[in-house]
């Protein structure tokens, strides 16, 4: 075998021998590189937690939209905070809602007025929460526990609401 041959194994076998070419005579020692074709742990937990996250993104739905409104929350606040006197007449749109569909089309069964109702509730949270993170900034500490608990309840209701949803689907009411 030459001294300039390299090989090659199967790819996850073993680590790859890289025999760099010597120019000149032979000058000094020759130089082996030996490099390995493991990915490391760092890469396989990434390479893991983004198959997971992707495979899960509907599930994971609200959470992943709270976390990107958190810093835009942030850099709105720090350009523009007077955007909270614009956004905080909108807390009051989900009463609105509430109100009229109460008036146009009224709630059958208790379970469907409490749906609503947590609705209307987390609705009326979130954009009281946007206006007050856009004029005092969202890092404020009883804000970040307010977003953890929309946050929470968001995810929570969207759980059992494509559990609900899946279930009939499938007929078992």
């Amino acid at each position: 075998m030459s001294r300039r041959t390299r090989t090659h194994t199967a790819k996850g076998a073993a680590p790859t021998v890289h025999i760099p070419r010597q120019r000149g005579h032979r000058q000094g020692p020759q130089i082996i590189v030996v490099v390995s074709d493991d990915p490391t742990l760092t890469q396989r937990a990434a390479a893991a937690s983004g198959r997971w996250v992707w495979k899960h993104r509907r599930t994971w739905a609200p959470t992943g939209l709270a976390i990107l409104l958190l810093p835009v929350t942030g850099i709105v606040h720090l350009i523009t905070p007077w955007a909270a006197l614009a956004a905080a007449p909108a807390a009051a749109i989900p009463l609105a809602i509430q109100g009229w569909k109460a008036k146009s089309r009224p709630a059958g069964t208790p379970a469907e007025r409490a749906r609503r109702t947590s609705l209307a509730v987390l609705a009326l949270a979130s954009l009281t929460w946007l206006a007050l993170a856009l004029w005092v900034g969202p890092a404020e500490p009883v804000l970040m526990g307010l977003w953890s608990l929309i946050t929470l309840h968001a995810q929570i209701t969207w759980l059992f609401a494509r559990l609900r949803s899946t279930l009939t689907a499938k007929g078992t009411r």
